[in-house]
């Protein structure tokens, strides 16, 4: 095959994609902008503000929604090759069907490139952007959990005001601490109490402290209370509770979301968590699936070539269309599940991760092998 055949196919291959996405980009938005209407009961944000967040928030959506648009483009390109009666000259003169879908493959690949390394970290800044933005729109809490190289940071409220615990590390169910530091803050901001634990247990709104060291702070004596403190003699305690509203599932929700974290900064956090004693099982579910987008990319195109390379005078396109798209929502439907069983550790993250791209690859050359004569 020429080159310039080769260049002709990617290039339509391409361009279809790039005409998919956007109809897919401008869909989710205006969804998203419905949904954020109907949120925005307070009416905090005007609609030029509800308008911004849908497109921040729309780059994210369409990364999951990539490989059904790579599907779409390899069923038009190569659907409308054979309507033109284009597949059947190149047959004709030589060319297989294996070889008319290698500039194909190998556009798709490249764009699963570009989606996990350089569309990825974009899209990640603005799903940030985003969540910040809902909070101050919507009202919504933000994380009561940081994890930094420095150790683990817990956030709550009650009517007596902050309360900030620190520690070097915590279980994997995030119910236990070890080397705990508490600082207690009233509602002006004012240091008021610190604790320094052994460890700290959560149980029923209440943390359990052990081998407790804490310090009463009193404002001074011949200062402005407000600003001056003056640490009183520590208080030995073997144990103690310190109220909080705070549940397993709640800090668990306040990890910081895989789409909100640039693929090249995912095994850094990752670094961090295991450090810290938290299961990363979820993010490294979400860091194995984008490595995996490109061969996800190269299944669907070779699904798409599969069902769409007929001639139209043999009929059944419609059918064959249908076929197609059936296909991917199932290979869909088995990623999510598999997607879901490796997020909560029922099966190892990298079967997980790798099996149902490796499968559809597999199922799409056996189609191929089947409709086509190779």
């Amino acid at each position: 095959m020429s080159w310039t055949l080769g260049l002709y196919i990617a290039r339509r291959f391409t361009v279809n994609a790039l005409f998919a996405f956007g109809a897919v980009f401008a869909l989710i938005v205006l969804v998203d902008l419905v949904e954020l209407m109907r949120s925005n009961r307070k009416g905090l944000a005007e609609f030029s503000d509800l308008v911004g967040m849908a497109f921040l928030h729309a780059p994210s959506l369409t990364i999951t929604a990539a490989p059904f648009t790579m599907l779409l483009a390899s069923m038009v390109c190569f659907a409308t090759l054979a309507r033109r009666s284009e597949l059947v000259v190149t047959r004709a003169a030589g060319v297989s069907a294996w070889r008319l879908t290698l500039p194909a493959l190998g556009a798709a690949l490249l764009l699963g490139v570009v989606a996990f390394a350089i569309y990825n970290p974009v899209a990640s800044a603005l799903a940030d952007r985003f969540k910040h933005l809902e909070e101050r729109y919507f009202d919504k809490s933000s994380s009561s959990l940081s994890v930094a190289g420095q150790g683990i940071w817990l956030r709550q409220g009650d009517e007596l005001g902050q309360t900030v615990l620190r520690a070097d590390r915590a279980s994997g169910p995030i119910d236990r601490l070890w080397d705990v530091t508490v600082f207690r803050f009233d509602q002006e901001d004012r240091l008021y109490q610190r604790i320094d634990a052994r460890s700290a247990v959560l149980e029923d709104q209440s943390w359990r402290l052990t081998g407790v060291k804490r310090w009463d702070l009193q404002p001074g004596a011949e200062a402005d209370a407000a600003t001056q403190m003056i640490e009183t003699a520590a208080t030995l305690s073997e144990e103690v509770r310190l109220p909080t509203d705070l549940t397993v599932d709640r800090i668990a929700e306040s990890f910081a979301a895989p789409e909100t974290i640039s693929f090249w900064a995912l095994p850094g956090f990752i670094g961090l968590l295991e450090d810290s004693g938290f299961s990363s099982d979820r993010h490294w579910m979400h860091y194995i699936t984008l490595l995996a987008t490109p061969v996800v990319f190269f299944a669907m195109v070779l699904i798409g070539a599969a069902f769409s390379m007929r001639h139209a005078r043999f009929g059944g396109l419609g059918g064959m269309a249908l076929g197609c798209i059936l296909t991917g929502f199932g290979y869909f439907f088995i990623s999510d599940i598999a997607t879901a069983l490796g997020a909560s550790g029922a099966i190892p993250v990298m079967l997980a991760g790798w099996a149902p791209p490796v499968s559809a690859v597999l199922l799409a050359l056996g189609l191929l092998l089947h409709l086509e004569d190779g």
